[in-house]
């Protein structure tokens, strides 16, 4: 009556005989899932090593290919080379000459005026920031306080009071110095 002890590697191959078998359609099959979790128990938890991709893309590339076959190249690799060696060419040749440096010079004059401009602009940016701050607090301390409050509202009234009174100074004027220019 002694049981026959299965090994880990049994389960492991019965797991994938099932995975293997499976059509697309059942993902509801409890066999599946079995499988699946006998998977993930009889897995390795512990992660590969640092340096296991490298290790794997060195041996596959040292790996002999079968009779027949070739090792992929790309097909842009000789385009993109052939094109980056023109361009270097061409560039070297309208520096050389000169062609180039005047626009590169340009360039690279408006790159940094743009950042002073950048630079002040922030500058200024922060020390308007600083004087509304400072603005903010006066204000708030004037408003708060009965003494100051009355003082501004006075000084507003009188300043209102002296406007009107100049305006209607300059109008009252007015028409005498358009009768002194009739008489000229």
């Amino acid at each position: 009556m002694t049981e026959k002890q299965h090994e880990p590697g049994d389960d492991l191959l019965r797991a994938l005989e099932i995975l293997n078998a499976a059509d697309a359609g059942g993902d509801d099959d409890p066999e599946i899932e079995a499988a699946l979790r006998t998977l993930a128990r009889l897995l390795p938890s512990a992660s590969p090593r640092q340096d296991f991709s490298r290790r794997v893309i060195a041996s596959v590339q040292q790996a002999p290919l079968s009779p027949g076959r070739r090792k992929l190249r790309s097909r842009r690799r000789a385009i993109i080379t052939s094109l980056t060696g023109a361009a270097a060419v061409t560039g070297t040749l309208l520096w050389t000459t000169g062609f180039l440096r005047i626009p590169v010079a340009e360039i690279f004059l408006l790159v940094v005026q743009s950042g002073t401009l950048a630079v002040r602009s922030v500058t200024f940016m922060l020390d308007m920031l600083r004087f509304v701050d400072r603005a903010a607090r006066v204000l708030t301390a004037v408003l708060t306080s009965r003494e100051m409050l009355s003082v501004v509202g006075t000084a507003a009234f009188l300043s209102l009071l002296s406007v009107a009174a100049l305006r209607r100074l300059v109008s009252s004027s007015q028409p005498l110095r358009q009768r002194e220019s009739m008489k000229c």
